[in-house]
């Protein structure tokens, strides 16, 4: 409790700090903030030309041209902000060495402003891909209403690994290295390029330990399939919120040593 006290006595500090970490992205570019926009619409074409047109990738029972294509990339977009809020996390000591030792700022929000900022990209891209779901398959559902809730979740998910991963990289600089890795193996691991059908049979109990295949398929029922999430959700929500606790406790034990390092 107060943590959250904390973060809510500095809103106004922490806001500035997520617009300013927007605005140090496209610093120096033609199109600045409007990249937030164009790069996940030309993903979303650009995969819905080499799946749909080039490579005619079907999935069974997603008949129309352009459904694998949106299929791809309403569980992709969530990876990718969940992908980029580790990675940030990761590093987020490190890039802001100065504020640990000088800022008065609470050291809590170092790993936060980052992936906070994921939720930014990340509603954009939904935001498009919802558009596109509505032109393309002429299909939209009420339980598009759920999306912040999933959102919420995700960010649980990023936020409690994140903290555990910002002090982890100062003592072990070897995991900076190695998590695009990880990350990427865990993007193959996950029914994300495939369906969960394709997964031989052995290996199901595997897949539905995974919160990022409950939390992904998800969005897929909400965006895609016009229904409401599995129980599997609540799954993930529950690993979600005790994660979080666990993250946030690890990091306020281990962030006076971790000074030290950086």
């Amino acid at each position: 409790m107060s943590i959250v006290k904390n973060i809510f006595s500095h809103t106004h500090a922490l806001r500035l700090l997520i617009v300013r970490e927007l605005a140090s992205r496209y610093r120096g570019t033609i199109l600045g903030v409007f990249w937030l926009f164009l790069q996940p619409l030309m993903m979303v074409v650009v995969y819905s030309f080499v799946f749909s047109i080039i490579m005619k990738v079907r999935i069974p029972g997603m008949e129309n041209s352009y459904h694998f294509a949106l299929y791809l990339m309403t569980a992709m977009m969530p990876f990718f902000a969940f992908q980029d809020a580790l990675l940030a996390a990761s590093n987020s000591l490190f890039v802001n060495s100065s504020l640990l030792h000088k800022s008065t700022l609470p050291v809590i929000f170092l790993p936060l402003v980052p992936m906070l900022t994921t939720v930014v990209t990340e509603t954009i891209a939904l935001v498009i891909i919802v558009l596109a779901t509505f032109l393309l398959l002429e299909q939209v559902s009420y339980y598009l209403l759920l999306l912040p809730f999933l959102v919420l979740i995700r960010l649980s998910l990023s936020i409690a690994i994140g903290y555990i991963l910002a002090t982890l990289s100062v003592f072990i600089q070897d995991l900076r290295q190695a998590l695009g890795l990880l990350l990427t193996m865990l993007m193959f691991l996950t029914p994300i390029l495939y369906p969960v059908s394709m997964i031989p049979g052995e290996f199901i109990p595997v897949n539905n330990l995974n919160p990022l295949y409950h939390l992904l398929d998800a969005y897929r029922a909400i965006i895609l399939r016009g229904e409401l999430p599995g129980v599997g959700l609540v799954y993930v929500g529950g690993f979600s919120v005790v994660f979080l606790f666990l993250g946030i406790y690890f990091f306020q034990k281990t962030i006076e040593r971790a000074r030290e390092f950086v």
